[in-house]
């Protein structure tokens, strides 16, 4: 499966990205308070939720038409990174700097620390013109992918005018995000949603949801308002997949993590990859989280290989429910 995807030339997905980031991965020996540290510079990498997925896409050989913001210097040095990667970028100019983020590996301790930069306020003729440029593509492919926080400014609806966008010209919207855009999302009864364990728990109004059975509960009620399917990430769990017709616990073999960041996003790029390829909804999960728990091998923002993929894939656990 994973071969034929990388393989097979046609496949192009839109990305939507109004809060990408500039991730440092830095490594120091050991933290210490108001002491000059010196830091080995890791990784300089394109970051922010639309944007990982775009990137995974690309490791997929899907041709991906990425709608992104860009602000100020480090905007600049966001462009040029996704731009080496061989991204088609549909451009949107804010006022403010791209957010830088950063991830601090501390040898002694063995341990990551991420620190993530706040977005800046987005003015609306900065968001409406993600609208427009969405509209403008001459070709809309299948597949459109929200992903990512909502900056400050940000109205909630846009998740609904982007929707209005997608249903004209026969595209199926894809949400990945958080907070009250994702409330949206869910009211409008998205094609395709992807929650964390996390946020399926705030679309109920739960504190929490502890065991299977309570998400199983809550998924049906998610589906329950019209979203055609929902894929609730686990994190090394793996996911749980529910439609109208189909419904699974995807379980990935155990790996040693050397970083978490970008495997969500991963696994959003495989899912749609395979739903645009035609496969089945727990297939194309099954492509997800093998690209998610490939990712996780990696430090930093570095995202799985194929290789990595065709290793994972059969070793993932298909309990359908």
């Amino acid at each position: 499966m994973p071969d034929a995807l990388v393989s097979t030339p046609g496949l192009t997905v839109a990305t939507l990205t109004l809060s990408p980031s500039v991730d440092y991965g830095i490594s120091v020996d050991k933290l210490v308070a108001e002491e000059k540290l010196r830091a080995d510079v890791l990784q300089v990498e394109p970051g922010g939720g639309g944007v990982q997925v775009a990137r995974a896409l690309r490791r997929l050989g899907a041709q991906v038409e990425a709608i992104v913001a860009f602000g100020g210097v480090t905007g600049s040095t966001l462009r040029e990174l996704l731009v080496s990667e061989g991204l088609r970028l549909h451009e949107v100019p804010v006022r403010r700097d791209t957010r830088p983020s950063f991830t601090i590996r501390v040898a002694e301790e063995d341990t990551n620390y991420r620190v993530v930069g706040r977005a800046s306020r987005m003015f609306e003729p900065e968001w409406r013109a993600f609208i427009d440029r969405l509209a403008q593509l001459e070709v809309l492919p299948p597949y459109v992918v929200l992903s990512g926080s909502f900056p400050p400014g940000v109205p909630d609806d846009l998740v609904e005018q982007i929707r209005a966008v997608t249903n004209e010209r026969d595209a199926a919207l894809l949400v990945d995000t958080s907070g009250p855009p994702l409330k949206v999302a869910a009211d409008i009864g998205v094609e395709v949603l992807k929650p964390s364990r996390e946020e399926l728990a705030f679309l109920v109004g739960a504190a929490e949801l502890p065991t299977e059975a309570d998400v199983l509960a809550a998924a049906d009620e998610v589906l329950g308002r019209g979203v055609r399917s929902l894929v609730v990430s686990l994190g090394g769990e793996g996911c749980y997949v529910a439609s109208a017709s189909h419904r699974a616990w995807l379980r990935p073999p155990q790996v040693d993590v050397a970083s978490t960041v970008a495997a969500g996003d991963s696994l959003v790029a495989g899912l749609v990859a395979g739903l645009s390829r035609g496969l089945p909804l727990i297939e194309s999960a099954r492509l997800g989280v093998a690209a998610g728990t490939g990712t996780c091998l990696y430090p930093g923002s570095e995202l799985f290989t194929t290789v990595d993929i065709a290793r994972i894939t059969p070793q993932i656990e298909v309990q359908r429910v």
